[in-house]
């Protein structure tokens, strides 16, 4: 059979495997390859309560169990928490990573410790189904009179494209002042700078999109990332000050084709859940 009369067959059958835009994919690839991902900030498995140090050890189990039903509902590839404890006084003392991902059947996990001392010990975690390749922890300096934080950041397999590897973060950024978030994020970029992998960049920025000191924008510049729908007064991830302060960004060469603010009550944040799929260019 001649060839242009089996590409029109194929046009026909497979309209989408014709298109020649930047949303197109090859016939045998009907369904493009989503990643899902999902960002929370625990706040120490409080969950909308004033302060861990009000609650009783076993109600922060609770709160856990709580973030477990809910990743085994959303079922994302990965998750990036912060304010994840490791070994602290005042919630059991045990590693609520470890935790979350066990009884959620998640296979693969990292935290990073980057408050650690006075019988405290927590940071930023990811969670995956696929192996985290060389994870790394980044602290930042210290502020004064403040806990420490930092990022933490590793490789994984593209699901169903063998080969692609996107780097994922998890971050959180100081709360307090617009000149130490902007010290981090320099940090954050000299990290990054020399990795060539797609990035997808969550968690907890305490920024929002249009604040005076622009550090979204910065980090669009520099690393070349976007966001989805960055004034959508609608997408509130911190309830107390109706700000929108927990963020997903990615590479050009990803497409966020969805975007949710859980309405969950498992912490003083929402949990956002993204789906990507990887578009190239």
């Amino acid at each position: 059979m001649p060839v242009a009369i089996i590409l029109l067959i194929a046009a026909a059958l497979f309209p989408r495997a014709a298109t020649a835009d930047n949303n197109a994919y090859n016939i045998g690839e009907l369904v493009p390859e989503i990643l899902k991902v999902m960002t929370l900030n625990v706040g120490h498995a409080r969950a909308d309560g004033r302060s861990q140090l009000l609650q009783s050890d076993e109600q922060a189990v609770q709160h856990l169990w709580r973030i477990v039903d809910v990743m085994k509902r959303e079922d994302p590839h990965v998750i990036a928490f912060q304010e994840i404890d490791r070994n602290s006084f005042w919630n059991g003392r045990f590693d609520h990573t470890e935790f979350l991902a066990e009884n959620a059947d998640y296979p693969h996990f990292f935290t990073g410790s980057h408050a650690r001392g006075q019988m405290l010990d927590y940071g930023t975690a990811l969670v995956a189904k696929s192996s985290l390749s060389e994870p790394l922890s980044v602290p930042f300096t210290r502020g004064f009179a403040r806990p420490r934080k930092g990022f933490v950041l590793s490789a994984v397999d593209w699901p169903g494209r063998e080969g692609l590897k996107v780097d994922v973060l998890s971050i959180h950024l100081d709360f307090l002042t617009p000149w130490k978030r902007r010290g981090e994020v320099r940090k954050l970029i000299d990290t990054m700078q020399d990795r060539d992998n797609p990035r997808i960049l969550m968690g907890d920025l305490n920024t929002g999109y249009l604040d005076n000191e622009r550090l979204i924008h910065r980090l669009e510049d520099t690393l070349d990332l976007y966001t989805w729908r960055p004034t959508d007064d609608a997408a509130v991830t911190f309830p107390k000050l109706k700000r929108r302060l927990d963020w997903v960004l990615v590479s050009p060469s990803l497409e966020i084709i969805s975007h949710e603010v859980l309405p969950d009550q498992i912490s003083d944040h929402r949990a956002v859940v993204a789906e990507i799929r990887y578009v190239g260019g």
